[in-house]
């Protein structure tokens, strides 16, 4: 006989996913897998996160309560002088050679934000998991200490990326030791992270918030002309908000509520679609549908003059009214530019008593700062244009910034229904902008068209951006066709690519929509960032 499974982890490298699945195997629920396998992620996915990160976690308890915990980053300058903040904020411009165009980001230590990742990590455990802390975390302390081996996936990111992990003497020693950079097959270590991780699991958030941590992060910035300081560490909260709900197709839909706006527009995007029987639909039609529904989002995103996005009330009526008007100034959807690559990354796990657990993280395209000594790799959210739309260093001192990242978890709304869909699904996705449609795609692949998890995850994405649909590799050609005959301009990438996102699900389906009546739990690792999924 086959041993119960425990559950399903799905993350953005195969050791981010195999540290949840060792927690999993040891007796730990779905939220101290979910820490694991972020806190792994920490050195397996470097360039993506970090401990200097910033990331959302949507938690859904087998009793149907939910929450969504913000970590992610603050405007630092917490008892600076607001001369002192202006003769530090300074910005350092570097152009990344994506395959379709430059793009300019900026970085330095004045771009750097007040992390919130070890908040996170310990919110979410304390709140969630069951294990010991130091249990939870130990396969991730052993993998920074041991490193982890690069994946094909991450040889393109850290080609586009050079100039910026190689920008300061600390990120140069971890990413090109030697003075060349890491290539897949070679093990990345990082033993500052490892201490750390340690000082986390004995000790929770205070030798970051006032100890030893925080001292030396508030010099080094002090040093370096940076913003953050010993106030911004201390004041720095969790935030615990109330899920964005709504219905798609006979499943509840939980996300990232506002401030962030991401989740938001997921939802409006999936009111629209609600109204469709996507099911019979020909590969043109559900293309052109959910075209259509990406160009109806982007246009309402355009026209809000927040960033902060009311949630919606009901199907049909996603937005609350009264907040029409022309872009502001710096808005990032008032101009052409080309989208940022989403240096994000996704950890999502379902246990056996029907916990689901979605965290998202990100370091932006990463600030090429290493804080000597305590194994923080910092985002350089300050220089990141999407998340300042009334200009860099706008922002208040200790004010939470907007994000497009979207944690997200489905469930059935009728349980003991026979349907061949997931009971439970939590998803996520990398990509900046382009994560929305991402998830979108994956939750019509198999809530309408019932593909099972990975092959979900594979299908062809496409994607709108200001007037133009993306298609991805491997999109018929009688796809890209029948747009054009709607009036689309189309634009067909060559290849499957890290542009259309960073996918992963978990799932997990009852007994009544198995083949022989049985239980299963499934999940998908996206290929286009080395994603796998670990079912336990």
């Amino acid at each position: 006989m086959n041993p119960p499974t425990r559950g399903v982890v799905a993350g953005g490298h195969p050791d981010t996913a195999r540290a949840g699945a060792e927690v999993l195997r040891a007796g730990g629920n779905a939220a101290d897998a979910a820490v694991a396998a972020v806190a792994a992620s920490l050195c397996a996915e470097a360039s993506l996160t970090g401990l200097g990160a910033g990331g959302f976690a949507l938690v859904r308890e087998p009793d149907g309560r939910a929450e969504l915990l913000d970590f992610f980053v603050a405007a630092p300058g917490l008892g600076r002088t607001p001369a002192d903040r202006d003769s530090r904020s300074h910005l350092y411009p570097y152009e990344v050679p994506f395959r379709s165009a430059v793009q300019v980001f900026n970085v330095g230590p004045s771009s750097c934000a007040t992390p919130g990742m070890p908040w996170g990590l310990a919110a979410l455990h304390e709140r969630h998991g069951r294990l010991p802390f130091a249990e939870v975390l130990a396969p991730a302390i052993r993998l920074a200490r041991e490193g982890a081996v690069l994946v094909e996936q991450q040889d393109y990111l850290h080609d586009i990326l050079t100039g910026i992990l190689t920008s300061d003497d600390g990120a140069g020693a971890l990413f090109a030791p030697g003075g060349r950079m890491l290539r897949s097959g070679r093990r990345l270590r990082f033993p500052d992270l490892a201490d750390a991780l340690d000082a986390l699991a004995r000790d929770g958030v205070t030798p970051f918030a006032t100890g030893r941590y925080a001292r030396r992060i508030a010099e080094f910035f002090d040093a370096r002309g940076g913003l953050i300081t010993e106030a911004d560490l201390a004041e720095y909260r969790v935030e615990f908000r109330e899920p964005v709900s709504v219905t798609y197709h006979g499943h509840g839909v939980l996300t990232n509520p506002p401030p962030s706006s991401g989740g938001t527009l997921i939802a409006h995007t999936l009111n629209l679609l609600d109204a469709r029987d996507l099911a019979h639909l020909d590969a043109s039609e559900l293309a052109e549908t959910i075209a259509a529904a990406m160009v109806a989002t982007d246009e309402m995103r355009r026209h809000l003059t927040s960033p902060a996005l009311a949630p919606p009330r009901a199907p049909g009526q996603a937005l609350a009214p009264g907040h029409a008007g022309e872009p502001r100034p710096g808005d990032p959807s008032s101009g052409p530019r080309p989208p940022s690559p989403g240096n994000t990354t996704h950890v999502c796990a379902i246990d056996d008593e029907g916990r689901a657990v979605s965290v998202t993280s990100s370091c932006g395209s990463g600030s090429g700062v290493i804080v000597d000594g305590a194994g923080f790799y910092m985002n350089n959210m300050m220089g990141e244009e999407d998340l300042n739309p009334l200009g860099f260093f706008t922002v208040p001192p200790g004010e939470r910034l907007t994000s497009m990242m979207s944690p997200t978890i489905l469930f059935a709304l009728d349980p003991h229904a026979e349907a061949a869909t997931p009971s439970l699904l939590a998803i996520g996705s990398a990509g900046s902008e382009r994560l929305r449609s991402a998830i979108v795609q994956v939750l019509v692949n198999m809530i309408d068209l019932r593909l099972p998890a990975q092959a979900a995850v594979d299908r062809p994405r496409l994607h709108h951006h200001q007037g133009t649909i993306h298609l991805e590799g491997g999109t018929p050609e009688a796809v890209a066709c029948a747009l054009e005959k709607q009036g689309r301009a189309v634009r067909r990438w060559p290849v499957t690519d890290l542009f259309f996102g960073g996918t992963q699900v978990a799932t997990f389906t009852a007994a009544g929509g198995r083949p022989g009546g049985r239980p299963a739990f499934d999940g998908g690792g996206d290929p286009r960032r080395g994603g796998v999924a670990v079912v336990v």
